[in-house]
């Protein structure tokens, strides 16, 4: 019985766990009044509610999505959570239905209105009704606007929407205009609907005026009803990076399309493709994705194209660059790491979009022949039986030759002797080159490596801070192997830095969300300091001998 009983509620479970909350703020109220509805369901819905069954009784004012999540030591949790702002259409006991909320349905409650409330009359042929996505929101983040038209007879073609008003915005037309009908209030309407997307940069309290009604040849239509008005509370971004950029967008993806060469040398290129997507921001507001600023390679931005993409669910913003990348010398070479920083205005919280580090092998190229062995000449023998008169010419005639080849012997011998050493001499001379570019290239990788590690644990992100220490490490002491948390502490000799990353490692497993990056940040800082103090004196020693030469 155990057993069946076990197997029930583990059949169950999905079911009523994925159970939509229905709550209230009130369940009595004037007919002036404003209410608040809360949907809420255990999973993570990105499609919008079908909201058309709340429009029979009720305006709705406003609509505003919130992604909640929460994170366990072996598990983690996420809600979706709309919050309904309704004006009351009706006096009465009002019934607010069913709602599809994903795959599941709200339970229906019942609201009383007193009062009379302003709908419009049997006289009324023609009116606004539109719909906002927030009344609060951030600075430079997406606002959705949906204008309304109803009227009772056939709305003519030449009807159009002239733009919202709203002070210092951007906007953007999303969509054509839609006609269509629908019931409201017991009777047959014709509707003219059209989407606009706003982007304020004012903080504050701001009036934003809906659209008007314009005709054809642009003048404004007679029989229009009056501009609506809404009150829009723009708030300051919600975190800063070292960059300086605030990226508010509903989604954001980071990808890269490239492939290296099979045989890369010294003088080959290749081209990486970096692209960013965002929803809810205008392209200008996209950063830079990569830096050209490196000592193992030269790199050189090809071409940057941006688009825009209007949908009925916001702008659709694409950034994408093609950076021509060179190697300067053989060996490893690595592609830093690259980061985006932005908010998530659905989730409420900072969120970071990366692509990590890529390693490439550089091969080193096949050096040419520099020189070929010298030949000498033999000299060929007099035939023997001659007179003896001519003894003594031959002799010395084979004197003069040995002469001549023995002083050539000797200059080949010492030419050699000079071409060796100006080899050794060049090769010394590459070595300390490219051992001063390693130590060029190690040095810049740890200052570009150590700002991802302080932008991640300003932002108290244990996640990234954890993955962006290893790689400054990796960078800080390039004579280690390091390659984890514990290689790490290995090689920092710091019982400091033992027990703050001994931290970091609990709150990974217990709770995230809970660390403080603020210590470490400042313990990171003080090995730095260190290794440059230490560095400072050991040139000071080696300029001594100089200046007492002198």
């Amino acid at each position: 019985m155990r057993a069946l009983l076990a197997l029930l509620l583990f059949i169950l479970s999905p079911a009523l766990s994925a159970e939509v909350r229905t709550t209230l703020d009130r369940y009595a109220l004037t007919a002036a009044d404003t209410l608040t509805l809360t949907l809420e369901v255990s999973d993570q819905v990105e499609q919008r509610p079908d909201l058309s069954a709340l429009e029979t009784d009720f305006r709705i004012q406003s609509s505003q999505k919130v992604i909640v999540s929460s994170h366990a030591s072996a598990s983690r949790d996420v809600w979706t959570r709309w919050h309904l702002q309704l004006k009351p259409r009706n006096s009465g006991t009002l019934r607010i239905p069913q709602i599809r909320l994903g795959n599941e349905l709200s339970t229906s409650l019942e609201v009383k209105v007193s009062g009379k409330a302003e709908t419009p009359g049997r006289e009324a042929t023609r009116f606004m009704d539109s719909l906002i996505s927030n009344d609060q929101i951030y600075s430079h983040a997406q606002l959705l606007f949906t204008a309304r038209l109803f009227q009772r007879t056939p709305l003519p073609e030449t009807l159009s929407f002239s733009s919202p008003a709203l002070p210092g915005a951007l906007i953007f037309t999303l969509t054509e205009p839609r006609r269509y009908t629908a019931d409201r209030d017991g009777e047959r309407w014709h509707v003219m609907e059209q989407s606009f997307a706003l982007y304020p940069a004012t903080t504050g309290l701001h009036t934003l005026a809906g659209p008007g009604i314009i005709s054809n040849d642009s003048t404004e239509d007679s029989l229009a009803p009056d501009r609506e008005t809404f009150e829009i509370e723009v708030m300051p971004a919600a975190h800063q990076n070292s960059r300086g950029y605030w990226l508010p967008a509903e989604r954001l993806m980071l990808e890269e399309n490239w492939q290296a060469p099979a045989n890369l040398q010294p003088g080959d290129s290749f081209v990486r493709e970096i692209t960013l997507t965002a929803l809810g921001l205008p392209a200008d507001a996209l950063p830079n994705l990569f830096s050209t600023n490196a000592d193992t390679f030269f790199a050189q931005l090809e071409d940057v194209s941006t688009t825009e993409t209007m949908t009925a669910q916001g702008l659709v913003s694409t950034r994408v660059e093609r950076v021509r990348i060179e190697p300067l010398g053989p060996g490893a070479l690595t592609l830093p790491p690259i980061d985006i920083h932005w908010w998530n205005t659905l989730a409420e919280r900072a969120a970071t979009a990366s692509l990590p580090p890529r390693q490439i092998e550089v091969q080193t190229p096949a050096l040419p022949d520099t020189f070929n062995a010298a030949g000498t000449t033999v000299p060929t023998a007099t035939e023997p039986s001659r007179p003896a008169t001519t003894w003594w010419l031959v002799s010395t005639a084979l004197g003069v030759l040995c002469v001549i080849g023995f002083s050539g012997w000797a200059h080949s011998w010492h030419q050699l002797r000079q071409v060796k050493s100006r080899s050794q001499l060049e090769g010394k001379e590459e070595e300390h080159r490219r051992t001063q570019k390693l130590l060029l290239s190690h040095q810049r990788a740890e200052r570009n490596t150590f700002q991802a590690l302080a932008i991640a644990c300003q932002q108290n992100d244990a996640e990234t801070t954890r993955l962006r220490l290893v790689e400054w490490g990796q960078n800080f002491w390039p004579e280690h192997s390091i390659d984890s948390l514990e290689a790490l502490c290995e090689a920092g000799h710091s019982q400091t830095l033992d027990f703050l990353v001994l931290d970091l490692d609990h709150h990974l497993h217990q709770d995230p969300r809970a660390w403080q990056g603020d210590l470490l940040l400042e313990a990171i800082e003080r090995l730095r300091s260190r290794r440059l103090r230490n560095d400072g004196e050991d040139d000071e020693t080696q300029s001594l001998p100089l200046s007492m030469a002198s």
